[in-house]
């Protein structure tokens, strides 16, 4: 009896990693009473969770109330469809590709983040480039109604709807085709201050810099990506370390323009900046399946809970 609950533990998490699950459940049955029994959780890689989240975890059951620090969130950026393409590899100036693998779905940094807000339960809305009354922009907002993602400051207008083609090779790299922004309108973010927590990507920034400095200060900014100078106050900045070097990042945070900056680099080790000092951090073992960067999905992450435990969090 002893030796098959063991095997059970051990195959949970083994299958936790080879599904490419985010967490592994498993109930336990006491041989004591009823109020013995309990969960072991392991977490993507396999592996039980650390003691540190576990505690976290069982403080949550017992207050019976997770806390969010931020209730309201915008995702302000791109928004276009997306279509993903897998390749082993990129093709040589001239050559041919063939794609192993293909998907459609709705993107841009707005909505990746958005919807994985909208998974956690947290009221959330997108903003950003303004989308066509053609079928891709019915396609996305038919989307975030399913999603119950907020979209009435979208615009639109009588464009096609721009678009983004992503090839991501065997290693989960990505390389991004964007087009058709042009036509685009951005909306007001004057209007939008009655958020408490707000997300930005790299590529509206240039739309909306000037009213950065406007907005209310008491709004938690969360930037992904790093593209225009930096002349506004932001929170949390997650770049790539294709985008920014640490020259650069620690200039940001000597001019205390920025508080946090994440320097992720694929599926090596990210860097936690910080006027305090450096942190780096290995990521799990993870494998690409849609077009949510890991700046996204942390950018989400961070502009929902925020930067309490913020070593815990980024792990």
């Amino acid at each position: 009896s002893l030796v098959g609950s063991e095997m059970c533990i051990r195959d949970r998490a083994m299958l936790t990693k080879s599904m490419n699950a985010n967490l592994g459940i498993m109930i336990t049955a006491s041989h004591n009473l009823f109020n013995d029994n309990g969960l072991k959780l392991f977490g993507p890689d396999g592996l039980k969770l650390s003691d540190i989240i576990q505690k976290k975890i069982e403080n949550l059951i017992d207050s019976k109330v997770i806390n969010m620090p931020f209730k309201n969130i915008l995702c302000f950026g791109t928004i276009n469809p997306d279509f993903i393409y897998f390749v082993d590899e990129l093709p040589d100036l001239g050559g041919d590709i063939r794609s192993k693998d293909y998907k459609t779905r709705p993107g841009g940094t707005a909505v990746n983040c958005a919807e994985n807000i909208a998974n956690w339960g947290v009221d959330v809305a997108v903003a950003g480039n303004s989308i066509g009354n053609d079928e891709f922009g019915k396609y996305i907002t038919n989307y975030l109604d399913i999603s119950k993602i907020k979209y009435e400051n979208v615009l639109i207008n009588e464009h096609t709807t721009p678009s983004c083609s992503i090839y991501v090779d065997k290693n989960g790299e990505r390389t991004i085709i964007s087009s058709g922004y042009e036509f685009c309108e951005w909306s007001d973010i004057n209007k939008l201050n009655s958020f408490d927590s707000l997300i930005i990507d790299r590529y509206s920034v240039p739309f909306i810099k000037n009213d950065l400095n406007t907005i209310n200060e008491d709004i938690f900014i969360t930037q992904a990506g790093y593209q225009e100078e930096i002349t506004y106050k932001i929170n949390f900045l997650v770049v790539s370390k294709d985008e920014i070097d640490v020259v650069e990042a620690n200039k940001l945070l000597n001019n205390r323009s920025v508080d946090w900056i994440l320097l992720t680099s694929s599926n090596l080790p990210a860097r936690l900046l910080s006027n305090d000092g450096t942190i780096e951090i290995a990521p799990p073992d993870f494998k690409t399946i849609n077009s949510t960067g890991a700046g996204d999905a942390t950018a989400a992450y961070i502009g929902t809970f925020g930067t309490d435990d913020i070593i815990e969090t980024v792990k």
